[in-house]
């Protein structure tokens, strides 16, 4: 895996809410080494390129992971969406991600987001790279990084995640990103379906954890989906059975990704996954029996 250096915020627009995304680090992530489920199709992934976007990859064709949070800003609401991994954070089960140093509150900053006025953080799953910036270390302590926010943690998901015990992946990230906000009071349980304001709702998207949810937007005649991890890789489309190596329950989650593909394909539903260099997200399209994926302009 391979860093990249980042550019400027990303802005495009759903109706009369912007989006703007603020990326923390990117990297290129090898199919064989991250993901499982090829059976065999490594030679295939040449001919499945050919119809993707090409910016979803490297110069040697490898997968890039990009790691942002999306920040919404609605008629009502500042909302950040995911906050990546965090500076100054033990993550010895994830060396490219120990003790980092980035500049995420300087960008932050240049896209005119205080943390002060954001309105709520939402994660949409509690990984490690989801939660990293809901706090930072003020001297002494982990405090929350938006302080004036509240942080909606899906009661399923932050369950879960209370039973991972000390030394297993994600227990660390629980423990000096989440629950420094629930020692705060400034956390609310919520459940799929839950409407943050009029133009955005939580959607359940399980399987990648047992609480992986997304956002659904409308405004101004527009739809789009936060599709959080759902999709790790555009080779996903047309191979969705092929998964990140963290994902919970494959089953869930391959029925979760089918059950999308087949219900946003050649609509004008914008989707914005997670990871993927697609600033301004895209659509899902089919071909016979099977899916693409084509970048919004």
């Amino acid at each position: 895996m391979t860093d990249r250096d980042e550019g400027p915020a990303e802005r495009s627009g759903i109706g009369d809410v912007t989006v703007i995304g603020i990326v923390e680090t990117t990297m290129a992530f090898p199919m064989t080494q991250a993901f499982v489920g090829l059976d065999g199709e490594e030679d295939a992934l040449g001919t499945l390129r050919e119809d993707l976007p090409p910016s979803l990859f490297d110069e040697q064709g490898t997968p890039l992971m990009v790691f942002r949070s999306h920040v919404l800003r609605t008629p009502h609401s500042l909302i950040v969406v995911d906050t990546c991994w965090g500076n100054g954070k033990e993550r010895r089960l994830d060396p490219y991600a120990h003790m980092l140093d980035t500049g995420y509150l300087t960008a932050l900053a240049a896209a005119g987001v205080d943390p002060a006025d954001v309105d709520y953080v939402f994660n949409t799953h509690l990984h490690q790279d989801h939660v990293g910036w809901n706090t930072r270390w003020t001297g002494d302590a982990w405090e929350p990084t938006f302080p004036n926010a509240t942080y909606l943690f899906v009661r399923s998901e932050y369950e879960h995640w209370t039973t991972v015990p000390s030394g297993q992946y994600g227990h660390d990230s629980f423990a000096d990103s989440v629950m420094p906000v629930v020692k705060a009071g400034r956390h609310r349980f919520v459940d799929p379906g839950f409407a943050i304001d009029d133009t955005v709702r939580i959607v359940p998207l399980t399987g990648h954890t047992p609480g992986h949810c997304g956002l659904h937007v409308t405004s101004g005649g527009q739809e789009a989906v936060f599709s959080g991890d759902l999709f790790h890789t555009a080779y996903q489309f047309p191979r969705p059975h092929w998964r990140i190596v963290s994902e919970h329950d494959p089953a869930e989650a391959l029925a979760t990704r089918t059950a999308f593909l087949a219900r946003f394909a050649g609509t004008d539903v914008r989707v914005f996954p997670a990871h993927f260099n697609a600033p301004r997200g895209g659509r899902i399209t089919r071909r016979g029996e099977l899916y693409g994926f084509v970048l919004s302009g």
